[in-house]
């Protein structure tokens, strides 16, 4: 064989090698990524019910809690619901972008997707605070998350409505 013979099949088994570990590589980065934000995600919601644990009176931002019927009504209480509501609206932004706009989804997102995007529906409906506070800062979030969480807020509405 020819040594220009031997040199291109070295070339082209190099190169399918080299793709074969680029594709390898990326399909683990992909994971890594993936199960870095769901333990991320669940680090974050973990953190609130230790805020819920630390402060109970903070269940009170939930319209038919029994808490919400007994509390006092402080500056300093209503300032640490609204700071915390807060707190659940930017946990929503965060879970929104990676789900939106940082990966593509597979069926396993999704489905991760769909239970959060129920979690989201669960919170604005049980509390109307947080409906009204979302509608007056709409403008300090993201265009996709604001029409997003608009709309979920819109079909709660409509559906207490009726």
């Amino acid at each position: 064989m020819a040594t220009s013979t031997i040199t291109l099949i070295l070339s082209i088994t190099s190169l399918l090698i080299s793709g074969m570990v680029a594709v390898i590589t990326y399909r683990y980065n992909r994971i890594t990524i993936r199960n870095a934000a769901r333990l991320e995600h669940n680090k974050l919601l973990l953190e609130i019910d230790h805020m819920y644990i630390e402060d109970p009176d903070l269940w009170s931002i939930y319209d038919d809690h029994p808490i919400a019927k007994h509390i006092e009504k402080t500056p300093l209480k209503k300032g640490k619901k609204e700071a915390f509501i807060y707190y659940y609206i930017n946990f929503f932004d965060i879970i929104f972008d990676f789900y939106h706009k940082q990966i593509y989804k597979n069926k396993n997102d999704k489905n991760d997707w769909k239970a959060w995007s129920d979690f989201i529906y669960h919170f604005f409906t049980g509390c109307s605070l947080a409906r009204e506070m979302f509608k007056d800062s709409a403008t300090w979030y993201d265009d996709d998350f604001s029409n997003y969480i608009l709309r979920v807020i819109h079909d709660i509405e409509k559906n207490n409505l009726e």
